[in-house]
């Protein structure tokens, strides 16, 4: 379990880090044209070649289940007045450079908030279902740190955003094991909210109940 906790604090430094710089000045990314977009877009990985190795296994689908929602227990409020964010119940805190890691007690489940400011030239996805690979690019540009980091789909959600499932690896004990979750990405006029549920296999059923909580408690200051 420590080991897990390390890894979710590790990937939060490294957003933190990430974000401390980007939330200052736009991100140095290409928000152009649909047609650019097409020639490179964000999707799943490509089947590899027989000298690559086999991808991680998508660990979180997207596809709504029938499970309740997770219960919470109030609200973290960002002290620098960006946004607001539901806390489950029986969750950890742990407020680190700008961003917060919530985190399962078992170490199976956590997510974390960061924001990063909208490009000078004009903001992004204002209009709900338009911009969506653009925040899918923005999520992977913030969460590439992350240990195999691999963006999946982008999807429109209810609140206006973007929902991405994503795959990793979780190293313990010298072995690589599969991890996974949904970034959701909700932008306002100053700031995109980038909202990362992240969750070992363990955890991999709590990923929706626990989106489907979180998500209408996001909410830009």
């Amino acid at each position: 379990m420590r080991n897990k906790r390390y890894w979710f604090l590790g990937l939060l430094v490294a957003i933190a880090l990430t974000v401390a710089s980007g939330d200052r000045s736009p991100l140095s990314v290409s928000f152009s044209s649909p047609s650019s977009l097409a020639q490179a877009p964000i999707s799943a990985p490509a089947k590899p070649s027989p000298t690559q190795p086999s991808p991680l296994p998508v660990a979180v689908p997207l596809t709504p289940v029938a499970t309740p929602p997770l219960p919470l227990a109030g609200t973290y409020q960002d002290p620098a007045g960006r946004f607001k964010v539901g806390l489950l119940k029986g969750y950890t805190v742990s407020p680190i450079a700008g961003s917060v890691l919530v985190e399962a007690t078992d170490g199976n489940l956590a997510y974390a908030v960061v924001t990063q400011a909208q490009p000078q030239n004009g903001a992004i996805g204002l209009s709900p279902g338009v911009d969506n690979e653009n925040l899918a690019t923005v999520a992977t540009t913030v969460f590439h740190r992350g240990e195999g980091f691999q963006p999946g789909v982008p999807q429109p959600e209810t609140g206006g955003g973007m929902l991405m499932n994503w795959t990793g690896s979780l190293t313990i004990a010298g072995k690589a094991q599969p991890i996974g979750g949904i970034v959701l990405v909700r932008p306002s006029p100053k700031h995109m909210l980038l909202l990362i549920v992240t969750a070992t296999e363990a955890g991999a059923g709590q990923v929706q109940p626990a989106i489907e909580t979180l998500a209408p408690s996001l909410q830009a200051l």
